[in-house]
């Protein structure tokens, strides 16, 4: 059984007008060609769907029976296409979106607040997590994109560029190492150091810095989070080196920051999806409004341009 779309447009007008004269001039075809149609539709169904005179056109049961179930399913067809419409004009759908802790709270959810403004109709999941997982969640399809650490790309995923950030020491207001230009490793050295564990995305760039100066990757304390880490240092227990979007959402009332010589620890943020999937509109757009934030912020001067290593 094969019934065509346009046979179902014959049968519906048809059945609308209980005329097949009329029907046919819904089509615009002759009459023969319509009659045609029709029957060739009751030859697929092997079912009379019309009674029919040279007087008067009626449905048979069957006939019936089927328009109903078919005017139910074309409304279902035209609501999804609706649907559908209304997804990519962002009136309506969903977002799955990933983001380091330290840009979640800053750059994501400012766009996300933007997208609610400009679309209301639109929802977004937000998974926070560290770089590794949140690649994962890329590759198994948990979440759309993810505004993360920049890594080599694969033949799965794919990094579109957003910024290029220093990392910076926090110390307690009045320290020695407060207020300087830039201050060498090995003065931070030491200072008891509070680091990320090593999920974090800074931690490899930090313990490469290390390296490279000759000092071992052995913190005074490991923590898990940023906050911890602020806290300690506020509390005079060491220095932590952080990323600077970090401190965009940090009251650094009583702390202080300095910038790190060569070799200068950089992070490089992007957005990372996967290469063989096309993004919702809703993802496409939050990408831009992240890429909008980040340009305010670039043009502001509030987050400077480093200085390359």
């Amino acid at each position: 059984m094969k019934v065509t779309l346009r046979q179902i447009e014959g049968f519906l007008a048809v059945a609308d007008t209980l005329s097949f004269s009329r029907g046919a001039q819904k089509l615009h075809v002759t009459q023969s060609a319509f009659s045609q149609l029709i029957r060739e539709m009751e030859a697929a169904l092997d079912v009379r769907l019309f009674d029919r005179t040279t007087r008067k056109v009626v449905l048979t049961e069957a006939g019936h029976s089927l328009l109903l179930k078919m005017r139910s399913g074309l409304m279902a067809i035209e609501e999804a296409c609706l649907d559908a419409q209304a997804i990519s004009r962002l009136e309506k759908g969903h977002a799955s979106v990933g983001a380091l802790p330290s840009l979640a709270s800053g750059y994501v959810a400012q766009a996300l607040g933007d997208l609610r403004r400009l679309h209301p109709g639109v929802s977004v999941s937000l998974h926070e997590a560290q770089n590794p997982d949140l690649l994962e969640m890329v590759l198994q399809g948990q979440v759309e994109l993810a505004v993360c650490a920049q890594v080599p790309a694969s033949r799965e995923l794919v990094f579109e560029g957003l910024f290029t950030e220093e990392l910076v020491a926090l110390v307690p207001a009045g320290h020695p190492l407060a207020g300087k230009a830039r201050q060498t490793w090995k003065k931070l050295a030491r200072v008891p150091l509070i680091l990320m564990s090593h999920h974090s995305s800074t931690r490899r760039t930090i313990a490469e810095a290390l390296l490279e100066s000759g000092l071992p990757d052995k913190p005074a304390h490991e923590v898990a989070s940023l906050h911890t880490a602020v806290g300690m240092v506020r509390a005079g227990m060491g220095a932590a080196i952080m990323p600077l979007t970090a401190l965009m959402e940090v009251n650094l009332d009583g702390l202080a920051t300095c910038r790190l010589s060569s070799p200068v620890p950089l992070r490089r943020i992007a957005i990372c999806r996967r290469r063989d999937r096309v993004a919702s509109a809703a993802a496409l757009e939050v990408s831009h409004l992240v890429r909008v934030r980040v340009q305010q912020s670039l043009r502001q001067g509030i987050l400077p341009s480093p200085v390359e290593k």
